[in-house]
């Protein structure tokens, strides 16, 4: 089934100006260093905006919506997680809205992130110096749809794998930091002698 029976999509918003951050606002902005391929959306970098009207309300998203980076070497998708209230994101994402009777949004995350649909994308946007991804092409794109159950499946095995490799890299941080640690003490210690 194409993606486009599947699901509505559309472009981010396009600001005209620098996105100016306020504390006191009510809209929250997803940017392109507001992702990370493990770790998801990083909800805790987000900027907000104060009397953000996009005069059209099909820019603000809903927990389960899926948004792509559309630009660039790496065209990841993520799932709005819930709980973020107002929020918008760039026009440097495409942005799915899934129909949840055919299809997860994290699955639909998953299997946009897999190799094959990785692969379709960068074949799309061969011939160019930066990667641009299309509604078009996008709307191409076969999905594979198993059962909701083997969806949730697919969607619970993939968190897993995220975290996973997620807990590595932390692991990983951390000891490059204790070994730099004790090197330096050692070293401070042949200095003071």
């Amino acid at each position: 089934m194409k993606l486009r029976e599947i699901a509505e999509i559309s472009t981010g918003y396009s600001f005209r100006t620098k996105i100016k951050h306020d504390p006191s606002g009510d809209t929250k902005v997803i940017q392109m260093s507001d992702v990370d391929k493990y770790e998801g959306i990083l909800v805790n970098k987000l900027q907000t905006l104060s009397d953000f009207d996009p005069r059209n309300d099909r820019y603000f998203l809903k927990a389960g919506d899926v948004i792509m980076i559309s630009k660039g070497y790496n065209i990841d998708a993520f799932v709005i997680p819930d709980n973020l209230g107002k929020v918008v994101t760039i026009n440097s994402f495409l942005v799915m809205k899934p129909d949840l009777k055919s299809i997860l949004p994290e699955y639909l995350a998953w299997f946009l992130n897999s190799k094959r649909a990785q692969y379709f994308f960068k074949e799309m946007a061969a011939g160019t110096n930066v990667p641009n991804l299309s509604i078009k092409a996008l709307e191409a794109l076969e999905v594979v749809l198993p059962t909701l159950d083997e969806q949730q499946r697919i969607a619970n095995i993939d968190a897993l794998k995220r975290r996973e490799i997620y807990l590595h890299k932390e692991i990983a941080a951390k000891k490059e930091q204790l070994v730099d640690e004790i090197l330096q003490q050692q070293i401070d210690k042949l200095e003071k002698n």
